[in-house]
């Protein structure tokens, strides 16, 4: 028995074996899938992550030749979600549409996320970007970001910004403001975008910095209105708000989607998921779903995808050094 385990394991290393387990691999591959794909969002229902889920799903499920089911597993900034990925077969079935603050923010500014922060999903490809507006109430005195500014240092501790959850890119953005001008806003976080935004817009909080996708609805509606912008110009359609780096250099902020899967997703599947979404996100009905919540489709290839986490990883880390922002 002992000489032929001994011979099995030698066999495993010769070309002829290596090449029969890469054929196993690649048939099972072809088989995929074969049963519904689970699509994690870190957040509440109604929020623009789960909004961009849900569309997307819709769309990729004919492409893919399954149906592909959200879960929403709000809390801890999304984490939940992250964690619950993190943990998952890496035979694709479990996917997540991520958020900047799980893939870049809560990495650096929390010890502990419920797994390793140097875990590296498995990235399928981006789905859209939004530039971020600043939104008070229709019926706020605050007409600009200055104003806005000046009544909060001249009433410490009262102002107050919503964000759909610590550690998510609309908190980051809060934290910049207070960094970047001193004016000490007081964070109310909630456990998801309809939330916060439901909130904003009965006055119980007094400003909100978020995506155009996810705020377009209300301010169409006259409920939010727009004071400022954090992209690097001002707007064409809000070209009396001025933009945060005409006043505090370095401060941009932007909102963007993608699809990932757990850690060591083989080739072959991360193909399949991957040829899927390019197509998905450039279907007319994604494309203007997404332009009527003020979002654009992007390049939607891994390879873009990397390098676009690169670049907000910099700059992301920048703030974080800056700021000395923790959020355990």
């Amino acid at each position: 028995m002992n000489k032929r385990r001994t011979l099995l394991a030698s066999l495993a290393t010769l070309p002829f074996w290596n090449g029969l387990a890469d054929a196993q691999t690649a048939q099972s591959a072809q088989k995929y899938p074969n049963r519904p794909i689970r699509v994690l969002v870190g957040f509440a229902a109604g929020g623009i992550t789960d909004l961009t889920a849900r569309m997307l799903t819709e769309v990729m499920s004919p492409l893919v030749g399954q149906n592909m089911v959200v879960e929403n597993k709000a809390g801890a900034g999304g984490n939940i979600a992250s964690a619950e990925l993190a943990r998952s077969a890496p035979d694709g079935y479990t996917l997540m549409v991520a958020s900047p603050g799980q893939l870049v923010v809560n990495p650096m500014t929390q010890s502990t996320l419920g797994f390793d922060p140097k875990t590296e999903f498995s990235l399928i490809g981006m789905t859209n970007t939004s530039p971020f507006v600043v939104v008070v109430p229709s019926n706020s005195p605050f007409r600009s970001v200055a104003d806005l500014v000046a009544w909060g240092k001249a009433n410490a501790g009262k102002l107050t910004y919503a964000s759909p959850g610590i550690g998510t890119t609309m908190h980051i953005g809060g934290e910049m403001l207070n960094a970047f001008t001193g004016v000490g806003a007081v964070h109310v976080p909630y456990r998801g975008g309809a939330q916060s935004t439901a909130d904003l817009v009965a006055g119980r909080v007094d400003f909100m910095i978020d995506s155009l996708g996810a705020t377009s609805s209300m301010i169409a509606a006259g409920q939010l209105r727009v004071i400022g912008v954090t992209g690097g110009q001002r707007m064409d359609r809000f070209p009396e708000a001025a933009a945060m780096i005409e006043t505090y250099p370095d401060f941009e902020l932007s909102s963007w989607l993608g699809l990932v899967g757990p850690p060591r997703l083989p080739a072959p599947v991360l193909d399949i998921l991957s040829s899927a979404l390019a197509k998905a996100v450039r279907m007319p009905k994604f494309v203007e779903h997404m332009q009527s919540r003020g979002s654009s489709v992007t390049d939607p290839s891994p390879t873009a995808f990397a390098r676009h986490l690169e670049r907000e990883r910099r700059r992301i880390e920048r703030t974080v050094v800056k700021t000395g922002l923790k959020l355990d």
